[in-house]
């Protein structure tokens, strides 16, 4: 069902697309000199990101006091801000993107979201106050009810965003069932972890092309045209060093390790008496060098494996005639994610300096102007106080350094490498825009596990 409004230069317009004309207007009207001009080549478009470093600190700043100062509450206007910041600052060619997200929508959908998870917290608190010794089987139905309801989070909250981003003055918009996207997302994923990942990339195919399917620009609909085998050769070596290295490492320890010292290693473990110069030590030694080292390679292969999926994913996309095209590499990823990290790091060691120097002479003036009782209420709920504004402003600073040194720059880089082919396809597109709720959004920030985003 659309809302009438008065037709727009590419058809018939909703009113909610008709604000997010005038807001389109409003950012066309700002100079874009740094927006770079159509490609030569006949019809690819490219995608550029304006956003600053030093524009998006402020807001980061602001928001991130504010949500301390009102416990979070204004968190549902943050998350929309940053979110029209980034959406401002997006353009196809020299035509921008809008967001008209409320933070008020994303309070209700909050709202929403605990009256469903609530429930499920009560009711599994009950039946262990009731029945103890079934806390393995509640967690793990807790659990699974979890990653159900972020699969529908997935779906939903996809569609809630897009409703919400106008291009050319005309929304997006999705279609179908959440939940029979959540069930089927959910048995895939399934496969993945049973697999050891080794099914992904066919599980993703399948995941993609369901909401790509489902996803119109107007009356424009879309489609996800990637493939499973250009995933798996693309990503099989990443997949080889993540799942395979640790899998053959972890195996020739175990192998390595002779029947009597496995014999003598469960004895000493039920005793407590693990000795680290006795071969049970060297044995337990090994098998958790082994088991860090398998956990921290899949970490150092992230990047890759981002960069790998996101070329992937754009590539495939379809929007009526119009395609998108990335060439965003592997080592665009890694520079991206080196540099920040490093730059984290070297603030991490400015602040520990500057803690240390603080914390120093804040103790240095206490005692040399007095011997205060250090059991007494008052420097109790001091040093509390004290604490958990250092630990606050740790906190704060590490994301605030996180957002603009790797995401901001991550984005850049991503839409930088993206171009959009036949762009003039979408010329007669009409509107044809829904609303969707923001209970998607909200709900998949509670239950996120990071599956299927």
């Amino acid at each position: 069902m659309t809302d009438a409004a008065p037709p727009g230069p590419w058809g018939p317009r909703s009113a909610a697309a008709a604000m997010a004309a005038a807001e389109q207007a409003q950012l066309q009207s700002r100079p874009v000199a740094s927006v770079p001009r159509v490609g030569a080549a006949a019809g690819t478009t490219p995608v550029a990101f304006t956003g600053l470093a030093g524009e998006l600190f402020g807001l980061l700043v602001k928001g991130y006091l504010l949500q301390v100062v009102t416990l979070g509450i204004y968190r549902f206007w943050f998350i929309t801000d940053v979110r029209r910041y980034y959406w401002s600052h997006s353009f196809v060619g020299r035509e921008g993107i809008a967001y008209t997200g409320r933070g008020m929508e994303l309070l209700k959908g909050f709202l929403i979201a605990l009256a469903i998870l609530v429930p499920i917290q009560a009711a599994s608190f009950f039946v262990l106050l009731g029945l103890p010794q079934a806390e393995f089987v509640v967690s793990a139905v807790v659990f699974v009810l979890y990653l159900l309801l972020g699969q529908f989070a997935v779906y939903a909250g996809r569609r809630y965003r897009l409703t919400r981003t106008s291009f050319r003055g005309l929304r997006l918009r999705m279609t179908g069932s959440a939940w029979s996207y959540a069930f089927k997302a959910f048995g895939l994923w399934l496969v993945v972890i049973v697999t050891l990942g080794l099914a992904y990339p066919w599980a993703a195919t399948i995941m993609e092309r369901l909401k790509m399917r489902q996803t119109w620009y107007g009356d424009a609909q879309g489609d996800f045209v990637g493939t499973a085998g250009d995933l798996m050769k693309r990503g099989i070596l990443i997949w080889l060093l993540a799942f395979g290295l640790p899998v053959l490492m972890i195996g020739s320890v175990l192998m390595s390790i002779p029947p009597r010292v496995w014999t003598e290693l469960f004895a000493a473990v039920g005793d407590g008496m693990v000795s680290r110069q006795s071969a049970t030590g060297l044995a337990v030694a090994a098998l958790t060098g082994a088991g860090i080292v398998s956990i921290i390679i899949p970490i150092l292969l992230f990047p890759a494996f981002s960069a790998v999926v996101y070329r992937w994913r754009m590539n495939g996309t379809r929007i009526g005639g119009a395609a998108l095209a990335s060439s965003f590499t592997i080592g665009s990823s890694y520079r991206v994610y080196i540099l920040g990290s490093v730059a984290m790091l070297g603030i991490v060691l400015l602040m520990a300096v500057v803690g240390a120097v603080v914390f120093g002479g804040i103790a240095a003036a206490i005692f040399v102007g007095g011997n205060p009782s250090l059991d007494s209420p008052v420097t109790g709920i001091t040093g509390v106080a004290v604490l958990a504004l250092a630990y606050l402003f740790f906190i704060g600073s590490l994301w605030i350094a996180k957002q603009l040194l790797i995401d901001l720059r991550l984005q850049r880089a991503r839409l930088a490498s993206l171009s959009v082919l036949n762009l003039a396809a979408l010329d007669s597109v009409r509107a044809n825009n829904v609303d969707a709720s923001a209970l998607g959004d909200s709900l998949g920030d509670a239950v996120d596990f990071g599956f299927g985003a």
